[in-house]
């Protein structure tokens, strides 16, 4: 063991670069929908060992950007696909996507490895450095540039209820900093080295912290309802992409969502929430005055019509603009409210630089001429007689601060995406992934309608109740689950994180003047 990994830390050149990237790779087999989460700890400890040979910082930062980069070309590669929903004029724009999107979101894990490396050289004081810098590295990943924080490490958790309780105390940087320091540890077995003891001891020690914390969270059975009890109804309608905004079915689109929502439901009662995934209506809301009493007429009088829809506005000022929204629709017809997506996707829903940028013939791949406008900002929607949801349309889900930001705390997650755009692979588990470490950093139940799939019920503890699988079409009919009371992370957001960093980075600090 230990020449094996004097020989990975002695690597230099090509062979370097190669180990880094494939043991990147391997540790996306960790992520979902495979959720191995050995593998992690195997190709974790591999970073630690090229890190501890890098012999400066430079070459750190080339160690971890190698690393990263398989683990992002590996985990994202689903990115490209959307490209071919339309091949004609985006199809040459693949090779960008999925080998040139990743070299950029390579820099941040690359820059805290570089860092880490400063701090701690070598040893236990470099496992700790590392994930102390990986908090760090995530929480800039997640927002410099409008962000893209997917596939935190805490995700590998997300199928062990009890480790990822972790996320309610700290978020999922947290939790995925706790990951990198646990996953690091395997590197300093091989051989002894002075302050070896204290790292496992202070990793150990937090990790059974999130597990008895973990255990005592848990409810033996499911988790309880709300009170007064509130029926609902998921509808995945699996419109394919290609056909969603085609003029010859749009009508058939709208009336499949109408016969899904119109099945009987096991005791005849209808359910007082309706939702349909993100873009599901096929026509703005006010083309027909009869549209929103069609679509209320869904829900009993005293329920509510949850609606994806593009809005759309021209003024003389401003010209045409258009919104990514979802509208709250009464029994009776009346639109309560209306969200506006507010965090948008570069590229997808915008085109950034447009000046600049369309001038070499790159457009947005959402279907329209005009770009999306940004939403003002997060809202819970007060509904008459229900529980208050907070929206979360598509990207939305994967921030950890989605729930911030708010005038009152809502009592649950209403997420509606249209993941068609990436087929059957694995990026639609992913999103659920994520989403659901939303449920458990704010202890709030989730129901996410999903158009193609993944739609599922999420209790707050981000167990899955219901769910239906990709590509099908139909309903999850449920009884919304009960919040819990506000967790830490809701209530302290990413300080406990950032405690946590600090405690590594002082850790690892210390050890290496003691064992200077």
């Amino acid at each position: 063991m230990d020449r094996i990994a004097q020989g990975i830390a002695g690597l230099s050149g090509w062979r370097r670069a190669l180990v880094a990237f494939l043991a990147g790779a391997i540790s996306t087999l960790a992520m979902p929908p495979l959720g191995l989460w050995p593998a992690l700890f195997v190709g974790f400890p591999v970073l630690v060992l090229l890190l501890e040979g890098a012999g400066s910082t430079r070459r750190a930062f080339f160690a971890g950007w190698w690393w990263a980069y398989g683990h992002f070309v590996a985990g994202l590669y689903w990115i490209g696909i959307a490209l071919l929903v339309d091949p004609e004029r985006f199809a040459w724009l693949l090779p960008f996507a999925d080998l040139g999107l990743p070299i950029v979101f390579a820099l941040f894990p690359a820059a805290a490895a570089a860092l880490a490396y400063r701090i701690g050289r070598r040893g236990p004081a470099l496992v700790l450095a590392l994930a102390g810098c990986w908090v760090l590295g995530e929480y800039a990943r997640g927002h410099v540039l409008t962000g893209f924080p997917w596939n935190p490490l805490a995700a590998i958790w997300i199928e062990t209820p009890v480790m990822a309780q972790g996320a309610a105390l700290a978020g999922s940087l947290g939790l995925g900093g706790v990951t990198a320091l646990v996953a690091g540890l395997p590197a300093l077995l091989p051989r002894p080295a002075a302050g070896r003891a204290a790292a496992f001891a202070l990793a150990l020690g937090i990790v059974a912290g999130c597990l008895a914390f973990g255990y005592a969270r848990l409810p033996d059975g499911p988790a309880p309802r709300h009170e007064p009890a509130v029926t609902i109804r998921l509808v995945q309608g699996n419109i394919d992409q290609q056909q969603k905004h085609s003029p010859a079915a749009l009508i058939g689109n709208l009336n499949r969502h109408l016969d899904l929502s119109r099945r009987p439901t096991k005791d005849g009662v209808p359910p007082r929430v309706v939702i349909w995934p993100e873009t599901a209506l096929p026509y703005r809301l006010d083309i027909d005055p009869k549209l929103p009493e069609l679509l209320g007429g869904l829900v009993p009088a005293d329920g509510v019509a949850l609606i994806g829809a593009v809005r759309v506005e021209e003024d003389a000022a401003n010209g045409l603009r258009a919104w990514n929204s979802l509208h709250a629709i009464a029994g009776d017809g009346r639109l309560l409210a209306t969200y506006d997506k507010h965090h948008l996707v570069p590229f997808g829903e915008y085109l950034p630089m447009r000046g600049l940028l369309g001038l070499i013939g790159l457009d947005k791949l959402a279907v329209g001429a005009v770009d999306f406008s940004a939403g003002a900002g997060p809202v819970a929607l007060h509904l008459p007689g229900l529980p208050m949801p907070l929206p979360l349309i598509c990207y939305e889900a994967i921030f950890p601060e989605a729930g911030f930001a708010l005038d009152a705390r809502p009592d649950w997650l209403v997420n509606v995406t249209n993941d068609a755009w990436f087929g059957t692979s694995s990026g639609p588990p992913q999103h659920l992934a994520q989403a659901r470490l939303r449920a458990i950093e704010q202890g709030l139940p989730l129901a996410r309608a999903a158009n193609t799939g993944i739609s599922a019920l999420v209790d707050p503890f981000g167990r899955v109740e219901q769910a239906l699988p990709l590509g099908v079409a139909g309903v999850i009919d449920g009884t919304l689950p009960a919040p819990l009371a506000p967790t830490p992370f809701a209530r302290f957001g990413i300080a406990i994180a950032l405690g946590l960093a600090a405690l590594f980075l002082a850790s690892s600090m210390t050890i290496r003047r003691i064992t200077a």
